[in-house]
C-alpha cells in the first residue's frame, strides 16, 4: 500500500544549484503551499529544548535545512501534483536565474 500522508523532498543545494528556502520561495510565489518539514527540529522544541538544541545533532540539522514538504491530500489532484513537479524541475534547471531573481 502507498501512503501519501507526507510528500517531502530533500533539496541538496550543491547538486540542485538552489537551496531548500529558495525553492520554497519559488513555490510560494507560484501559489504552492510548501513548508519546511518538521521545523524546528524536535530537539529545539518543548519539552526537549527551549529554542536551543539540547545536543549537537549535525545530521539532523542538515536534514532539517534540506527537507521541504509539498502539498498532498485529497485536494491535490494528479494535475496539481504534476504542476508542482514541473515547478520544481524548472527551479532546478533555472537555478541561477531563480537565485538572481530572489536576491534582486
Amino acid at each position: 500500500a502507498v501512503n501519501c500522508h507526507h510528500v517531502a523532498i530533500a533539496v541538496e543545494a550543491e547538486t540542485a544549484g538552489i537551496d531548500r528556502d529558495q525553492l520554497r520561495a519559488l513555490l510560494v510565489a507560484e501559489n504552492v503551499l510548501a513548508r519546511r518539514y518538521f521545523h524546528p527540529g524536535c530537539h529545539r522544541t518543548p519539552p526537549y529544548g527551549d529554542g536551543r538544541p539540547t545536543a549537537a545533532l549535525p545530521v539532523t540539522e542538515r536534514a532539517l535545512a534540506q527537507t521541504l514538504s509539498l502539498p498532498t491530500g485529497t485536494a491535490v489532484s494528479p494535475a496539481d501534483a504534476a504542476a508542482v513537479g514541473a515547478i520544481v524541475r524548472v527551479g532546478v534547471a533555472e537555478a541561477a536565474a531563480v537565485r538572481r531573481r530572489l536576491e534582486g
